[in-house]
């Protein structure tokens, strides 16, 4: 496996299909989990949605299912307002995926309730989030957008609201209504996995620092590691 050094803090780390990929981020993710487990420590995590990260996330539950005990918590970096059950549900997926051990070695940290929309359920969701999750992440598992958008937060919008751990978003084309962490919330963490995958985000990563993009604020702004895990 090769790996690229680009000229800022981030470990490209090159995988030559996606299922290399899947076990090498696993094995790391189990390999955290374990070390908070046995320090009695509840390891804590950021997840991306959206159909590439499934297979890793169906993965680590294979592994997860395997220890007799695990406190782990996981939330979402942003979510759609929908309900579990729409196909286009971050935190749905995520019960999909982990379903051997949901509710048993992993919990949920839930980015919606019963409010009508994000924008009136924010304040709640980020009392919640800092009662739940007030330490830093573990890792947040990030995805990225062809137009360099990280969770949901997209190029020319806001990436945090009033110090608020969470903020209410729109997608620029679809107009759906969102919900994601802000972008301090997911620089709390002791690490980043970004992952992503082809050439033309390959490339939009490796301008990210002369950009102005979602993506390039948080390489600018990063105090801890990143490591990005691409395949073709």
């Amino acid at each position: 496996m090769a790996k690229h050094q680009p000229d800022n803090q981030a470990q490209f780390r090159r995988f030559e299909n996606f299922t290399e990929l899947t076990h090498t981020l696993v094995s790391e993710w189990m390999h955290l989990i374990d070390d908070a487990s046995q320090s009695k420590r509840t390891a804590a995590f950021a997840l991306a949605g959206g159909s590439t990260p499934a297979p890793i996330y169906r993965e680590l539950d294979q592994a997860l299912a395997q220890r007799a005990t695990a406190n782990v918590l996981l939330t979402a970096t942003d979510e759609r307002w929908v309900h579990d059950n729409d196909p286009q549900s971050n935190e749905g997926l995520f019960k999909k995926c982990l379903s051997q051990s949901v509710g048993k070695q992993w919990h949920l940290v839930s980015l919606k309730n019963a409010a009508n929309t994000p924008e009136v359920a924010m304040e709640a969701i980020n009392e919640r989030l800092q009662k739940q999750l007030p330490e830093r992440f573990c890792a947040v598992l990030l995805g990225m957008g062809a137009d360099g958008h990280i969770a949901s937060l997209f190029p020319g919008a806001p990436v945090q609201a009033d110090g608020l751990d969470c903020l209410a978003a729109v997608h620029p084309q679809t107009h759906q209504t969102r919900i994601s962490l802000s972008l301090p919330r997911i620089l709390q963490t002791e690490k980043i996995w970004l992952v992503i995958t082809g050439n033309e985000k390959r490339e939009v990563f490796e301008n990210a620092l002369s950009s102005d993009l979602p993506i390039g604020n948080l390489l600018k702004q990063a105090q801890c590691q990143i490591e990005v895990f691409w395949c073709p």
